[in-house]
């Protein structure tokens, strides 16, 4: 592994660790997905903390009912993790169908969601909340 692939592992490992670092300090502060609180619409990962919280209590129905896609994270980053030692035409189809595979679970649980996991209600926006806030003073 040359100079450039020890850098970018390094840079990749960082940036999953700041991530979760930050993720645990907003969870901390009652922040459970950011882009949820800033838009009231959910993320494409929402539910995924609990998925994998459920797996690691072996619960797998209510894992998947989670995030049916929790048990690609660890896939990606070894995909990630290994680029160098990947074709890169294998390496972006790989990409380019994890991608698809969460927009179109994004897209049919925003659609047919019956649960509080994935909500859309832009009502509920960080913007809109203070607004109400500011109009009950």
């Amino acid at each position: 592994m040359d100079n450039k692939q020890k850098k970018e592992r390094k840079e990749l490992i960082c940036a999953v660790t700041a991530v979760v670092v930050l993720y645990m300090a907003m969870e901390s502060i009652g922040i459970t997905c950011p882009i949820k609180f800033i838009t009231g619409i959910s993320c494409a990962g929402c539910g995924m903390s609990r998925a994998w919280l459920a797996f690691l209590q072996l619960d797998m129905a209510k894992a998947f009912a989670y995030h049916p896609l929790f048990w690609l994270v660890p896939i990606t980053v070894i995909v990630l993790l290994c680029k160098s030692k990947i074709n890169i035409k294998i390496y972006k189809i790989i990409i380019f169908t994890i991608i698809i595979m969460f927009a179109i679970v994004y897209i049919c649980r925003l659609i047919w969601s019956g649960d509080d996991v994935v909500v859309f209600e832009p009502q509920n926006n960080i913007l809109f909340r203070i607004i109400r806030v500011i109009n009950s003073k």
